[in-house]
C-alpha cells in the first residue's frame, strides 16, 4: 500500500475512532451517574431541573461547563488517537529509510557488492531499486577501472621492455664504434645495420602503440569500403609468401570463394593479418612452420580461419590472448619437450600489441576475432566479418 494511501486511511480511521471513544465516554458518564445516584424522586427531581437549565439558553454556567467538558474529552480523545497514528505513519515511514541509510554507508565504507532488499509495494520501492541499479554500475565501474589500471600498468612494463631491448642494442654499437671495437670497416658497416635494424624495431613499436592508443579512443579513420574478399587476401598473401619463407614459415591459401562483399577497410585488414602470420612465426617451434588459410560462408558471414601447427594454448587462455601485452605464468611458458608454448606469446614482433590491435580493428569493422585449438595442434584465429550484397552500396 502506497504511503498516500496509508495516511488517507489513517485520517478516515481517526475520526471514526474520535466519534467512538466521543460515545464510549458520553455512555460512560451516564452510566456514572445512574450507579452512583439512587433513583429516588429527588434526584430525579434534579436531574429533570439540571436538564432543564441545560436547555434554558437563559442559565448559560450548566450548558458552558458541559459544553467545557465535552469538547475537553473530545480533544484528549483526538490527541490520544492521532499521536498513537501519527507514531505508527512515522514508523512506517522510518522503517525503510533505515535499509537506504545502511546502503549508504555501505557503499562509503566501499562495499559495493551491498544490495537492498526491499519487498513492499510503495513510493520506497522505485528509490530502493534505484539504489540497487546505481550500486551495480558503481561496482561494474571499479571493477572496469581496476582493470584498465591493470591493463596500464602491463602496458607501460611492455612498451618499456620492448624499447628497452633495441636500445641497449643500439647503444652498444654506438659505443662499439666509438671505442674503435668496430675498427675494420666491415665491423663498422655490421654495427650501422644492427644500429639500422633495431631503429626498425623502435619505429615498429612506436607504430603500434600510436595505433593502438588511437583505436582504444576510436579516433583513428576506418575507411571501410565494400570490397571483394578474396581477391583482397590473395593479393595480400601472394606479396607475403616469398617473405614468410625465407622466414621459415609456408603459407597454404585455400581457394576463398570469390564474389563475396565486405565492408572492410584494406590498409587494416593487411595489418590484422599480418600481425597474425607475424605471432605464428615468432613462436613457431619447428625449424619450417606450416600456416594455413581457410575460408566459409555462414549466415550471410565471412569467416576466415588462420592456424599453424605451432605450440598451442589452453582454452581458459583463448579470450586472453587479445588483452594488451598479455602473458601467462612463466612457470607455464614451457612444453614437455622442451618448446615455449604459446601461453606467453602475445603478437607480432614481440611488441605485444599486435593481436589487441588486431581485435579492435577487426570489431571497428563490425566483425569478431576469437582463438581455439587448431586441427594441426596449434592455433587458430578466427575472424567473422558480415557480408554485404554485390548491388549494396
Amino acid at each position: 500500500m502506497t504511503i498516500k494511501r496509508r495516511l488517507f486511511f489513517s485520517n478516515i480511521r481517526m475520526v471514526v475512532i474520535t466519534f467512538v471513544v466521543f460515545s464510549l465516554i458520553t455512555r460512560i458518564m451516564f452510566m456514572f451517574m445512574r450507579t452512583t445516584w439512587e433513583p429516588n424522586q429527588e434526584v430525579m427531581e434534579n436531574m429533570r431541573i439540571a436538564m432543564e437549565s441545560y436547555r434554558d439558553v437563559s442559565n448559560p454556567g450548566f450548558f458552558m461547563a458541559w459544553s467545557i467538558l465535552i469538547i475537553a474529552a473530545s480533544f484528549i480523545a483526538v490527541s490520544i488517537v492521532n499521536s498513537y497514528l501519527t507514531h505508527r505513519m512515522t514508523r512506517r515511514i522510518i522503517k525503510p529509510l533505515e535499509p537506504l541509510g545502511e546502503g549508504v554507508r555501505q557503499i562509503q565504507e566501499n562495499n559495493l557488492a551491498y544490495r537492498i532488499d526491499y519487498n513492499d509495494n510503495d513510493e520506497f520501492r522505485p528509490i530502493c531499486d534505484a539504489f540497487n541499479e546505481m550500486a551495480e554500475k558503481l561496482e561494474a565501474s571499479t571493477v572496469q577501472k581496476e582493470k584498465d589500471e591493470a591493463n596500464r600498468r602491463e602496458l607501460i612494463a611492455g612498451i618499456s621492455h620492448d624499447l628497452r631491448t633495441p636500445l641497449t642494442s643500439i647503444k652498444g654499437c654506438i659505443e662499439g664504434i666509438e671505442t674503435g671495437v668496430a675498427s675494420t670497416p666491415e665491423m663498422k658497416e655490421k654495427y650501422l645495420s644492427i644500429i639500422k635494424d633495431k631503429a626498425g624495431v623502435l619505429e615498429h613499436v612506436i607504430e603500434q602503440l600510436f595505433l593502438f592508443s588511437k583505436l582504444d579512443m576510436d579516433e583513428f579513420p576506418i575507411n571501410l569500403r565494400k570490397t571483394e574478399i578474396g581477391s583482397a587476401i590473395s593479393e595480400m598473401i601472394e606479396d607475403l609468401i616469398a617473405e614468410y619463407n625465407e622466414r621459415g614459415l609456408k603459407i597454404e591459401l585455400d581457394d576463398i570463394p570469390k564474389e563475396i562483399f565486405a565492408n572492410v577497410d584494406v590498409f587494416l585488414l593487411r595489418n590484422v593479418i599480418i600481425n597474425i602470420i607475424e605471432n605464428s612465426v615468432k613462436y613457431k617451434t619447428k625449424e619450417r612452420g606450416l600456416f594455413a588459410i581457410k575460408s566459409a560462408i555462414k549466415d550471410n558471414t565471412v569467416i576466415l580461419n588462420f592456424s599453424d601447427d605451432g605450440p598451442g594454448i589452453k582454452p581458459d587462455e583463448y579470450a586472453k590472448l587479445f588483452n594488451v601485452f598479455y602473458r601467462a605464468d612463466p612457470a607455464r611458458n614451457k612444453k614437455g619437450n622442451g618448446g615455449e608454448t604459446r601461453l606467453h606469446r602475445a603478437s607480432s614482433s614481440g611488441s605485444g600489441l599486435g593481436l589487441a590491435i588486431s581485435a579492435k580493428i577487426i570489431e571497428r569493422m563490425g566483425g569478431s576475432i576469437s582463438a581455439r585449438a587448431a586441427d594441426e595442434g596449434g592455433l587458430a584465429i578466427e575472424i567473422r566479418l558480415p557480408m554485404v550484397q554485390n548491388n549494396a552500396e
